[in-house]
């Protein structure tokens, strides 16, 4: 059996719309993981909002840094969304501070809705962003279930003896922060101002933490911090895939339990901090290829009906159920590959790539 481990890349979509809050017409741009296309609605994505998303040199960094550690399975696949701001000191700390809550609160969530976005949203901001991302989760605690602030300042001796009392009583939230260097030339213009402040704070602050990174520079802090936070955040969620682990040889540390109870088990391990994240399309191949390799047919089967259910519209999933469905129902076997080739006619990629993968399937037939 070929288990195909699909490349993660981010398509962008930009949405304009009128925003009331504003009185003016605004703009986000949602990434998306190319197998998004391919995944039913019951795949739910959590949210990943980075503000700031006028400045290319913080977002660009930002946005690869996230594609990346998806690729590497250290962070969940997501919805990006990158919010431009037209006055960034006015939205994140003036008179238009409450008219971007309010955009990203109440006008986001309509606009993402054709996406399916999952219940666990994150929010990203660098300096002035980053402390309007603490004031916010003070000022809506329910809105992010995360905030990763690089370098706030303005208005911390407020927000985060707040922030440390609200996630004492929330202990699924989190709240990261980063400073930079102590150098004049480095961050030193927010490490001393921040830095009393957090260490006059309780001992007790729930899931709040702070980073310095000493070689860091209040620009340069972003693209230093920020893979290492995130990374951080989703820790339990990059652990996760370890169900029927296997030796150095590749076989199965000990028999697995029936394939109802495997699902049921599959199905646990998809809840982080109090919500969920879906099964992804690596997970499931990663297991199945477990399974298949110590002879577990029926889990496999297992695997890949749940599989083709969650990304109906990914080849390799047809493909995979297709072959392990052969040698029980071989009409819903074909029926599967046949998909399979349907669904590579729309799969961006060479020519020859697309007539040798049609080529493996079609062998299968005889």
């Amino acid at each position: 059996m070929t288990f195909l481990m699909p490349v993660v890349l981010l398509g962008a979509d930009t949405l304009r719309f009128q925003s009331t809050a504003f009185g003016t017409e605004r703009m986000v741009i949602v990434h998306t993981p190319t197998y998004f296309k391919a995944a039913s609605p019951a795949v739910a994505m959590p949210v990943l909002i980075v503000l700031d998303g006028q400045h290319e040199w913080f977002v660009e960094p930002v946005v690869n840094d996230i594609r990346y550690l998806q690729y590497t399975h250290e962070v969940p696949q997501a919805l990006v969304v990158v919010v431009p701001h037209a006055d960034r000191v006015k939205e994140a700390a003036g008179v238009d501070q409450q008219a971007m809550l309010t955009l990203l609160t109440e006008e986001l969530p309509r606009l993402l809705e054709p996406y399916h976005p999952g219940d666990y949203r994150v929010l990203v901001g660098h300096s002035f962003t980053a402390s309007f991302a603490l004031e916010a989760k003070v000022l809506d605690p329910d809105a992010f279930d995360a905030v990763i602030a690089l370098s706030p300042l303005n208005r911390v001796e407020r927000t985060l003896p707040a922030l440390a009392e609200l996630l004492n009583h929330r202990p699924d939230d989190d709240v990261l922060l980063a400073v930079g260097g102590t150098e004049r030339t480095k961050d030193g213009g927010h490490h001393a101002s921040l830095m009393a402040v957090w260490n006059a704070l309780p001992a007790a602050m729930g899931s709040m933490s702070i980073r310095e990174f000493p070689s860091a520079g209040h620009t340069s802090l972003p693209i230093i911090a920020f893979p290492e936070l995130l990374s951080t955040l989703f820790m339990a969620f990059s652990l996760r895939d370890s169900l029927a682990p296997v030796n150095d040889e590749y076989q199965l540390c000990g028999p697995p339990p029936s394939p109802v109870e495997l699902m049921a088990q599959v199905d646990r391990s998809l809840i982080f901090r109090g919500k969920r994240l879906p099964w992804e399309v690596p997970e499931i191949n990663g297991l199945a290829s477990r399974l298949w390799t110590g002879g577990m047919t029926d889990h496999v089967l297992a695997i890949y009906r749940r599989g083709a259910e969650l990304y109906p519209d990914e080849y390799s999933m047809q493909w995979s159920l297709g072959e392990v469905l052969l040698e029980r129902d071989r009409p819903a076997g074909e029926a599967a590959l046949r998909k399979a080739l349907q669904l590579l006619d729309t799969e961006m990629m060479s020519g020859s790539e697309r007539s040798q993968l049609k080529a493996e399937i079609q062998a299968l037939f005889r």
